[in-house]
This record gives C-alpha cells, structure tokens and sequence, in this order.
C-alpha cells in the first residue's frame, strides 16, 4: 500500500476520528477513505486553532490533528503551532513534504528546523518503512510527559512510496508518581500553612485530576484558585473557590492571594504570562509539575513535586490524611465564611456595572446574562483575548470540569472561534460558545463559513464596541490625531452573508432573550452569531 494509506491507518488505529486540514495533501484524501472526517477551513491557523480547541476539550484520548501542503501551508500554520506550544496542547501536525530530491534548495521552505522552537518534535519521514515507528513516536510524545505539538512531515514521494504491510501497536500513555519524600514534605508545609492557597493550572484538567483537587481542599481547609489556562478545573461555585487569577482577577484571588503564607501550585508551570496573575513576594511556595523545565524559573521555590498531577494529588490526600489520623477533616473550613463574605462584597461593587441598563450595551451586562441564561451544566465557554477575556474571566462561573477552555500564554487574536469549532466536534453534546471583539474577529471573520459549511453548531458572541479596546494606551498620538484604533464594519450582515442565524442586540432588556433564541438554534443543529453593540468599558477586577 502507498506510505499515505499507511499513515491514514495508524491515525485510525490511534482513534482519531476527524483531522482538520487546507489543501492540498495526499494525507487528506487517504485518511477519508480510512472513514476519517476532514474538516476544510479557510485558513490554516483555524485548522490549527481547531485542532487546539479539539485536544483541549476531549477526554484525554483525542488528539488534535491537522494536515497542510508544503511551502505556504504548514509556513501560514506557524502562529496556530506557536499558540498551542506556548500553551502546552497537545497536537499533531502533518504537512506534506517536496519531494526528497528537492530538499535542501534555497527556495523549499523546510519546516523540521524551523519549527523545532514551538514543538516537543519535530521530524521528517524519510521512507515509507520509517511510517509505522516515526507515527507511533510521535503519539508517545503525545500523551507522555508535558504535552506540546508535534510535527512530522512527508515527503510527496514518500507518500507514493509502496510499502509492505502495516505492523503498527498503538503508543500507550505514560505517567510518573512524585518522589514519595517530595510528597511528605509537600503536605508538611501545607498542613502547617495558616493561610495556605491552592493554585491549580490547566495540568489538573489534562490529568484528570479534579476529585483529587477537591478532596485536598476539602481536607486541608484550603481555598482554591485557577490559572486562566485551569479554570474549570475546581467548582467555581464550591465554597472554597476562590475563582480565577489572569490579566484580570476575581475580588477572592485579589483578596486571598496578598494574605496568604503558602502558595501550594498544582499544574501549573508559574511562569508570568497573561494566563496567569503575578505571586506575591515573600511567600512559601510549593509547586507540583509534570515538567522540570518549570521549576525556579521565575519564582524561588521552597519545594517542588515532580510528576503527573492526578498521580501526585492522590498521593498528597492519602499522606494528609495519614498526618490528620482520626481528626479527619481540617475543623469546619475556618476560611470558608470569609470566601462567601469576599465574594457577596467583590459582586457587589461591580453589580451596577453587570445589570446596567446603558446605552450602548456595557459589556459586564452581556457576559452577566449568559452567566445566568445558559445552560452551563452542558456548556463549554472560551474567550478570545484583550478586553473580552479580561471582562469575561472573572464573572462567568465555571462548575465542572472543562466548561471553561481558558488560554492565554500566547494571546494571538481571532483564535477563539478554531478553539470553539474544534471543542465542540470534541464534545457534540455541549453546547460551545465563544465571546470575542470586532478586532478579534477581523482576524477569523471568514471561517464563519467553515462553521456554517461543516455545521458546527458553535454560538459566536461579538462585543461590537467598534475599537481595538486598549491599544490608545499604546499609540496615544495615532489615536487622537489620526482615530486609529477606531474601527469599521458591518458585522451582522458578514455572519448571515456566510452562512447561520445572526441577530444583533442594542438594547439591554433585549439580551436575554437573544440568548435564549440562540440557544434553541444551536440545540436545533445551526450555528449563530449575536452581536452587542457595546460601549467601551475601561474597569476591570485587577490584583
């Protein structure tokens, strides 16, 4: 059979079901007739970007993987691949090589050395019997250690190729406990703490580690926050939840965070990103890592824990409660009155902003609304970046794990709507919604159509404020003298030009039932669009 029949055939075997693609790649075709789906977009960074949002979302078995031609293609995919990189998702790129005679000349772009920065592997199969064990390399670093993309490329000929057979065995996942002294130090600082924090990362969520997350708090007594990237990883909603730390904060992280003495992390790399609000100096700090590369790198630690998150929870609950004996539990969550008293004063002072009647819509009131009026037991919220995602990350309560795709590490404009396509083909039950900015979506406007075309009932939430929010701070004079960070566009009519229901909403007694009539056209199997048309709103819940 011909190496691209090959390849198609171990990615069925590793159970991929849909691969996200641009033409032209042999790849494509032979994985359709392997009963694989291919989903076209219009750019290649939305194949990427779905493909992210596909691994993000899945239960830890999917792996995204996308498929470009050579030269232009996989060179238009460097942002996307750069994107999941710097946010640690796992995916697989494909792109088709020249021909092996070809490589090397000046003028063939080659991808292995040039993408080697923004992957965990980068390779090139040079014949068709490589096929069986580059693949199943390349899935072994998939599911193994820190997860990060990997790109392996195919020559054209190589694709021709004829090969003998297909002996191939699926790479299994593997994983690696902590140190079991680690472990023993690890809960002495925290039992000891008097004002101690979990701060859990998006590691959590890959590993599964959610019941282990809430049984050390419950144990411990000890709140919980969330990286950007973790959000959703503990109840937003349990008593101890403190809610998320980013470029914006809840009033709890604002509060708990200053006051604490221990800042116990768990899944997070603790490095100073937008994903992720600055620790406080002079704190103890423990921090939990599948990946050594993270440790010390822009905080002094105290002590670290190397190993996979589910794993190193368990063990931390079993040696807590091997520490508590027969007292059990920490007494009665001392800190709990004062999550729910910090909470009832930070919503407070921001309640005139999320229920106001303005006109033009203030944005706090829409993302207020879809807190309330979507069915957030079965829905999966992402954001786009800047203003969006500063407005949005605080106030929308997520309440079981993976309702909440938050990224930031790099904040590349427009990703939210591959993200939102690519989570919902991963979990077609859930109703998947994504906010961004009329700037946001001059960079994805266009795979509307792939949503519409391939029936991706995702929902699109535009903040139309008709700005880029923020960016006079950076260019005052261009602003002033020349407008420029104002913006232009006829949004509402691109959205039903491409294809979906759209509606556009200017008045605030109109937002909720806007909603409501967008969720029953998602539920009915049809993407939509609903645009706000917002004022600009410079406030924000900051450390």
């Amino acid at each position: 059979m011909k190496g691209s029949t090959v390849i198609a055939k171990v990615l069925k075997a590793e159970g991929v079901e849909v691969v996200f693609c641009f033409p032209n790649n042999p790849l494509i075709e032979a994985a359709a007739v392997e009963g694989i789906r291919p989903i076209i977009t219009r750019t290649e960074r939305t194949a990427i970007n779905m493909a992210d949002g596909y691994s993000r979302a899945s239960d830890g078995r999917k792996i995204g993987v996308t498929m470009t031609q050579d030269g232009p293609g996989i060179e238009n995919a460097f942002g996307g691949v750069a994107q999941a990189y710097a946010d640690s998702t796992p995916l697989l790129v494909l792109p088709r090589g020249p021909e092996r005679r070809r490589m090397g000349l000046p003028t063939t772009f080659d991808p292995v050395p040039n993408y080697r920065g923004v992957t965990k592997w980068a390779d090139t199969i040079l014949h068709g019997d490589q096929i069986p064990g580059r693949m199943r390399r390349a899935f072994t670093y998939l599911r193994s250690g820190r997860p990060r993309p990997v790109l392996l490329q195919t020559p054209g000929d190589v694709m021709n190729e004829e090969v003998d057979g297909l002996a191939y065995e699926p790479a299994r996942r593997t994983r690696s406990a902590g140190d079991p002294s680690d472990i023993r130090e690890a809960a002495r600082i925290l039992l000891s703490a008097r004002r101690p924090v979990l701060h859990a990362g998006q590691g959590v969520l890959y590993a599964e580690a959610w019941d282990e997350l809430r049984e050390l708090a419950e144990l411990t007594g000890a709140p919980v926050m969330t990286t950007t990237l973790g959000k959703s990883a503990f109840p937003e909603n349990h008593r101890l939840a403190l809610g998320t730390g980013g470029t914006s904060v809840s009033g709890l992280v604002a509060h708990f965070l200053p006051r604490a003495d221990v800042i116990f992390s768990v899944g997070a790399s603790l490095s100073r990103t937008l994903a992720s609000c600055p620790l406080p100096s002079g704190k103890t700090i423990v921090q939990c890592t599948v990946d050594d590369g993270d440790l010390n790198a822009e905080y002094n630690l105290s002590h670290a824990v190397i190993g996979d998150a589910k794993l190193v929870l368990a063990q931390l609950v079993e040696e807590v409660k091997r520490r508590l004996g027969e007292r059990g539990a920490m007494v009665q969550y001392p800190v709990e009155g004062e999550v729910g008293q910090v909470k009832r004063e930070w919503l407070g002072r921001f309640m005139p902003k999320l229920t106001s009647d303005e006109v033009p819509l203030n944005p706090y009131r829409v993302f207020w609304e879809l807190n309330q009026r979507l069915p957030r037991e079965r829905t999966i919220m992402t954001h786009d970046s800047g203003n969006v995602r500063d407005q949005l990350v605080p106030f929308y309560e997520a309440t079981a794990p993976r309702s909440y795709l938050g990224w930031g590490n790099s904040t590349q404009l427009g990703f939210s709507l591959g993200v939102a396509m690519g989570a919902k083909l991963a979990q077609p039950e859930k109703m998947v919604v994504h906010c961004l900015g009329d700037t946001a979506l001059g960079m994805c406007g266009m795979d509307l159509e792939t949503k519409a075309r391939e029936r991706i009932p995702v929902l699109t939430v535009l903040i139309n404020n008709g700005a880029m929010g923020g960016y006079e701070h950076y260019m005052p004079l261009a602003t002033e003298k020349y407008r420029s960070k104002f913006l232009t566009g006829e949004y509402l009519g691109l959205a039903r030009s491409l294809g979906g229901w759209a509606e556009r909403v200017e008045r605030p007694e109109h937002i909720g039932p806007a909603i409501q009539r967008a969720v029953a056209v998602v539920d009915g199997g049809e993407p939509a669009f609903l645009e706000f048309i917002t004022k600009e709103e410079g406030e924000f819940s900051r450390l």
